[in-house]
C-alpha cells in the first residue's frame, strides 16, 4: 500500500475508533453532570471530525508554491503571534489558566492552531532562506518567543510540545552538534527567564494546587489524596480492566469518579473496558500514523515536505507520550489530550489539517518518482 493511502486509512481508523470511544466514555458525564442527551459529546466529536476531514482535503491540495511567497511567511508568523497575544489579553480564564478564545460565539483553543502554524513557519523559513546562521538565529528567536507566550498562559504541556517540535525541525535543517549544544544552553537560560516572568505575572502557577501535580510521585500518600484524586482513579480503572477488560461501556470509573473520562484520561477508560488489547490497538494506530509520516519525510526530495512531515510526527509522538506518561504516573499531569482519540474540537481539526499537509507531501513524492515534477 502506498504511504499516502496508508496514512489516510490509518486516519480513518482513528476517526472511527475515537467516535466509538468518545461515546462510550462520555454518555455518563453527559447525563449526570451536564444534563444533556447521552450522545451530546459523540455528536459534537462527529461534527469536529467532519470539519477536520474538510480541512484535511483542503490542506492536501494547497499548492506548495504558495510557501515561496514572502507574504505567506508574514501571514503565518503574524497569525501565530497574534493568536497567542490575543488569548493573553482577551482569552477566557479557567482553572487559573487563560487558554481559550471566543470569536463570533465559537470557542477554541489557539495553542492547537499554533502547533501547526509553528511547523509551517519554520519549514517556510528554511525553504525560502536556506540554513544559514542568521536564519537559525531567527528561527530560534521565534521559537523561544512562541514558547514564552504559551508559558505565560500558563500551559506547560503545550510549551513542551512546541519545544520538541522546534528541536526536531532544527535538527532536520542540518545544524551541527556543537551548535545544538549552544542552543540547549541558551534554552536553559531562557527557561529560567520565562519561569521568573511566570512567577511575577502568574504566581498562582506555583501555587499548592499546581505543585500538587507532583503528587504522582506518591499518589497514595495520605497528604496527597486530594491532589492525586484523578490519577488514583485512573489507576483503579487500569487495574480493573486487566488483560481483556470489562467490555465496551462497562467502565465504573467513568461514572463520576474520573472528572473528564472523555478527554485527558480517556486511555484509562480504554484500559478498563477493552483491556491490554484495546490499549495496544490505540497506541499502534497512533504510532503507525507517526511512522508513516516519518517514512514520507525520508522519501521526500523537498525540504519543506520533509520538515512538515517530521514536525507532524514529532507533534503526535510527544503529545501521546505526555498524555500516556501523565495518566500512568510516569510524569506529572500536563493536561494535554490524547491525539485523535480524546474529545476536543480544536485538537481534532488541527491534527486533521496536519495530516492533510503530510498527504500532500506523499502525493508530491509520487509525482517526483514518476518524473512528472522535478525538484531543484
Amino acid at each position: 500500500m502506498r504511504a499516502g493511502r496508508l496514512l489516510f486509512v490509518t486516519y480513518l481508523l482513528l476517526v472511527v475508533w475515537s467516535l466509538l470511544l468518545v461515546y462510550s466514555t462520555s454518555y455518563g458525564v453527559a447525563i449526570m453532570r451536564y444534563k444533556v442527551d447521552p450522545s451530546y459529546f459523540f455528536n459534537r466529536q462527529l461534527l469536529f471530525y467532519g470539519l477536520g476531514l474538510l480541512g484535511l482535503l483542503i490542506c492536501s491540495r494547497i499548492n506548495v508554491k504558495l510557501f515561496y511567497q514572502r507574504v505567506t511567511l508574514r501571514i503565518l508568523s503574524l497569525g501565530l503571534l497574534g493568536l497567542l497575544v490575543l488569548v493573553l489579553v482577551t482569552g477566557n480564564a479557567a482553572n487559573n489558566a487563560q487558554r481559550w478564545l471566543s470569536i463570533f460565539g465559537v470557542t477554541f483553543q489557539p495553542t492547537e492552531t499554533v502547533k501547526l502554524l509553528l511547523i509551517l513557519v519554520i519549514a517556510t523559513v528554511f525553504l525560502r532562506k536556506g540554513c544559514g546562521v542568521r536564519v537559525q538565529h531567527w528561527v530560534l528567536g521565534f521559537l523561544f518567543l512562541t514558547i514564552a507566550l504559551v508559558f505565560l498562559q500558563p500551559d506547560l504541556g503545550t510549551a513542551l510540545i512546541l519545544g520538541v517540535i522546534g528541536v526536531a525541525l532544527f535538527l532536520t535543517s542540518g545544524v551541527g552538534l556543537s551548535r545544538l549544544v549552544r542552543v540547549f544552553i541558551w534554552a536553559f537560560g531562557l527557561l529560567i527567564l520565562v519561569a521568573t516572568l511566570i512567577y511575577f505575572f502568574h504566581p498562582d502557577f506555583f501555587s499548592t494546587a499546581k505543585l500538587g501535580r507532583f503528587a504522582f510521585l506518591d499518589p497514595f500518600n495520605l497528604e496527597n489524596l486530594d491532589a492525586s484524586y484523578q490519577l488514583r482513579n485512573g489507576y483503579y480503572a487500569i487495574g480493573s480492566g486487566g488483560i481483556f477488560g470489562t467490555g465496551l461501556g462497562g467502565s465504573i470509573q467513568k461514572l463520576g469518579y474520573l472528572p473528564e473520562p472523555h478527554t485527558d484520561f480517556i486511555m484509562t477508560v480504554i484500559a478498563e473496558e477493552l483491556g491490554v488489547f484495546g490499549v495496544i490497538w490505540t497506541i499502534f494506530l497512533l504510532m503507525l500514523l507517526s511512522f508513516t509520516a516519518l517514512y514520507i519525510a525520508v522519501c521526500s526530495h523537498f525540504i519543506f515536505d520533509s520538515m512538515v512531515c517530521i514536525g507532524v510526527a514529532a507533534w503526535i509522538s510527544v503529545q501521546m507520550f505526555l498524555n500516556l506518561g501523565g495518566v500512568s504516573g510516569i510524569i506529572p499531569l500536563t493536561g494535554v489530550p490524547l491525539p485523535f482519540i480524546s474529545y476536543g474540537g480544536s485538537s481534532v481539526v488541527m491534527l486533521s489539517c496536519a495530516v492533510g499537509f503530510v498527504m500532500a507531501a506523499a502525493r508530491r513524492n509520487l509525482l517526483a518518482k514518476s518524473r512528472e515534477v522535478v525538484y531543484l
